[in-house]
């Protein structure tokens, strides 16, 4: 199978970064700094935060932890669920200018802290994947809740501030996308698929679904988009497209890949009417 497929609309241009090194290691996480124009990178190999500044230069921002999945950047700090495989696993949080971890927390009895999502007062929401829970955290107070545990296999998160809902995708053989509405707490469906082993789910500018879904086989991995209830493959390759995240400052999506050891942008172009 070719890298990246050409079945692109005439509004959407690929453009991809690659970042080799031996620094990465199954990279599965990225955030993006608008202030700085750096990049953050989680490995789930080696329990290191990367950073790539915008020379390109890549330095080791936190180290020596045991594997870190989903990173969010939010107010100053630098946030990371931490599956510690042979415990309890925790939210990480590293001050973004001198990677001093400032905050900390363990969650009891979770199987795989996986993707993390902030909404905009500040709560911070985990999945578990193979917990099948979500948890809301509370940064300011060190406390968490569960907000849903009916989702098999929680994965991505992307938090819609118009409608103060929390989307949710899940990892099974025919995956789907949830909505968690973060007043009531109601989880509805939004949409079922026929695709697998959905991963990341973000959101651009004009409100189209992007996700990345695995093969049955793990394999490859696609890149979609949802709009007006339909599904249209963006990309499809075997370097394994993992977590993602709409880049609002370059109008892109940001993927991290596993399996090529790199991360790649696919830059958006507005519809032409």
């Amino acid at each position: 199978m070719n890298n990246f497929s050409t079945t692109f609309f005439v509004f959407f241009v690929c453009i991809s970064f690659s970042a080799k090194s031996q620094s990465f290691d199954t990279p599965e996480s990225i955030t993006f700094d608008e202030t700085t124009d750096s990049y953050y990178i989680s490995n789930i190999g080696s329990g290191e935060i990367l950073k790539i500044d915008k020379t390109g230069k890549k330095t080791s921002f936190v180290s020596g932890y045991t594997s870190f999945l989903g990173v969010k950047l939010y107010n100053g700090v630098i946030y990371s669920a931490e599956d510690n495989k042979s415990g309890d696993d925790f939210i990480r949080g590293f001050d973004i200018s001198t990677g001093k971890l400032v905050f900390s927390l363990s969650i009891p009895n979770t199987k795989q802290l996986n993707d993390i999502e902030f909404d905009n007062k500040g709560n911070l929401y985990v999945s578990d994947r193979e917990g099948n829970t979500i948890f809301k955290v509370s940064i300011d107070n060190k406390s968490y809740e569960i907000l849903d545990n009916t989702i098999n296999t929680p994965n991505g998160l992307y938090f819609d501030p118009k409608k103060n809902r929390l989307l949710v995708c899940n990892t099974i053989d025919k995956s789907a996308v949830y909505e968690i509405d973060l007043e009531s707490k109601k989880t509805t469906l939004v949409v079922k698929t026929n695709y697998p082993h959905l991963d990341g789910i973000t959101m651009d500018k004009n409100g189209l679904i992007y996700l990345t879904s695995w093969s049955i086989d793990w394999k490859n991995s696609t890149l979609l988009k949802y709009e007006s209830k339909e599904f249209t493959e963006i990309a499809t390759n075997s370097n394994g497209m993992a977590d993602i995240e709409y880049n609002q400052k370059t109008n892109a999506i940001d993927i991290a890949q596993l399996f090529d050891n790199s991360i790649v942008h696919f830059n958006l172009l507005n519809k032409k009417k």
